[in-house]
């Protein structure tokens, strides 16, 4: 897939930003449009006339009370050069002042005012843009967290002036600069080419992809009484709450318990049909039967009802290793799937929980004393299983992954049927949900027998979460950074048989057995 396909993919798409008042009867179609499709935050403008386009207090209320995040950005003109310069920026910023005292949004809580800069300005042009934004930083004296809406290169140039802390890709990809940006870990959000438009409430639309919370954003909720928060990110602790009910979720009357084996599944009204929103990995649904196409199946999710390709649902396996892969996507989820950074707050911090776990004193941002960053993957791993309950209480919780394996290794040779995981080459064992995959890092290439006999050593090991019959996925730490599920390293590939190939630099295949009779 090329730049311009990837630049066109909404997948995850969570955000919209809207030029039109919502609180109206339009509004409340178009809000049960987006809780349909998963949409955290809506973006909407402050201007310095009273047009249409401007969020008033009311609409904020009203936006709030559905359930959404505010984002709000300015722009009254902000398209032509002779639009940005100091006094104009401080003029502005003056303006966005009044408006977020009219609407309610928090002072002094990091909530977010975004400047849009939209066209596509040369490198020469860039001096004015800076006045703009330094004008604007100083007017508005850390009340608020400062954004922009732009082209690639100016908001590179705004971040690398430490002038705004948000940073909103225009839809125009030929920009300059952009396609550079994009492909970077910089942007916060980014606008989706083209806009679309809902029928129902007639209410034309942009689409945005958040690599961050709401609160992280700076979004923020008003309530009856007009009183502003930050946002919380609602949207990511129900995916949490709905991960967390993995094992104990019952079936709607008349159907079978499935799960959602792969990342992005779409629910939709009807086969092809419009899609209602994408489904989380592990997300438990109801099968009910067959639909009105081969290899759709009609299903419920949480009192909803509509289709999704019944290739993509899975029965139950054991409780135990379902708990497991439970506490593997609630970490994957609680990172922002993979969005997240390990130095960011709070994800340091969750870090530091791994580590306190072990009796380690680090988190995300820790260092050796060489200046070396301390790798957390194993810790990862320890928390992930600790978190899958009783069943996994004789694991060998450790820093390094290499202390584990060789003691599931250990275990299977002697037997150990208390020991809830056995470690096997890769041409022993087919891998499995629920499984654990070590493998070398850099340049080593220790091999099964090193493992066998040796406990401490660099590797790597991630959680099996999906399996096909041409590759197994992996939910890993330390991976960029972050915990994620995507990128080469987190996919092996299987042979015909269902065996992990060669030459992939896997050490070890750790076979998850808990909660299987002591003789198997």
């Amino acid at each position: 897939m090329g730049y311009k396909d990837e630049f066109a993919s909404d997948t995850g798409w969570s955000a919209v930003d809207v030029s039109v008042r919502l609180n109206n009867d339009r509004g409340t179609r178009f809000a049960t449009y987006l809780r349909l499709n998963g949409v955290v935050t809506v973006i909407r403008y402050y201007a310095s006339t009273q047009r249409p386009k401007t969020l008033t207090r009311e609409e904020a209320i009203f936006l709030s009370e559905a359930g959404f995040a505010i984002l709000p950005v300015f722009q009254d003109r902000n398209r032509e050069l002779t639009d940005f310069s100091a006094h104009s920026g401080r003029e502005d910023a003056k303006s966005a002042l009044k408006f977020a005292e009219l609407v309610g949004q928090p002072r002094g809580k990091n909530s977010t005012i975004m400047f849009a800069v939209d066209a596509d300005f040369s490198a020469q042009d860039h001096d004015r843009i800076v006045d703009y934004f330094a004008a604007i930083k100083e007017e508005l004296n850390g009340e608020f967290a400062i954004g922009a809406y732009g082209s690639g290169a100016v908001l590179a140039k705004l971040l690398h002036e430490e002038l705004i802390s948000v940073s909103w890709l225009s839809m125009s990809r030929s920009f300059r600069g952009t396609e550079q940006f994009f492909y970077s870990s910089q942007w916060s959000l980014r606008q989706v080419p083209p806009e679309r438009f809902h029928d129902a409430s007639e209410i034309g639309f942009d689409r945005n992809v958040v690599r961050q919370s709401a609160a992280r954003l700076g979004a923020f909720q008003v309530d009856a009484s007009g009183l502003g928060r930050l946002a919380s990110d609602a949207h990511e602790a129900a995916i949490l709450d709905i991960i967390k009910q993995l094992t104990f979720t019952a079936p709607a009357a008349g159907g079978a318990l499935r799960y959602v084996t792969t990342e992005g599944l779409r629910f939709r009204a009807s086969p092809d049909g419009v899609v209602i929103r994408d489904l989380t990995i592990g997300e438990p649904v109801t099968d009910l039967g067959p639909a009105d196409k081969e290899g759709w199946r009609k299903i419920d999710v949480a009192g909803q009802h509509g289709v999704a390709f019944g290739l993509y649902l899975r029965a139950p396996v054991r409780p135990e290793v379902e708990r497991l892969l439970q506490a593997a996507i609630s970490e994957w989820v609680r990172f922002d799937k993979g969005r997240a950074n390990e130095t960011s707050s709070p994800y340091h911090a969750y870090i530091g929980e791994m580590w306190a776990a072990i009796g380690k004193p680090y988190d995300g941002r820790s260092r050796y004393a060489d200046g070396k960053e301390v790798p957390w993957s194993a810790a990862f791993i320890s928390w992930v299983v600790r978190q899958a309950g009783s069943a996994y209480d004789d694991f060998t919780f450790a820093e390094n992954h290499s202390a584990f394996v060789n003691s599931a290794i250990k275990a299977r040779i002697t037997g150990r049927t208390d020991k809830p995981f056995w470690g096997y080459r890769i041409n022993e064992e087919k891998p499995a949900l629920g499984d654990i995959i070590q493998r070398n890092r850099e340049n080593n290439n220790f091999s099964f027998s090193y493992a066998e006999n040796h406990s401490s050593y660099f590797s790597h090991s991630d959680i099996v979460v999906e399996v096909t019959p041409d590759v197994v996925r992996v939910i890993g730490g330390n991976i960029s950074d972050t915990v994620t599920l995507s990128g080469s390293p987190q996919e092996y590939d299987l042979d015909a048989a269902g065996y992990i190939r060669p030459n992939q630099r896997v050490i070890a295949l750790l076979k998850n057995r808990a909660g299987l009779p002591p003789a198997e």
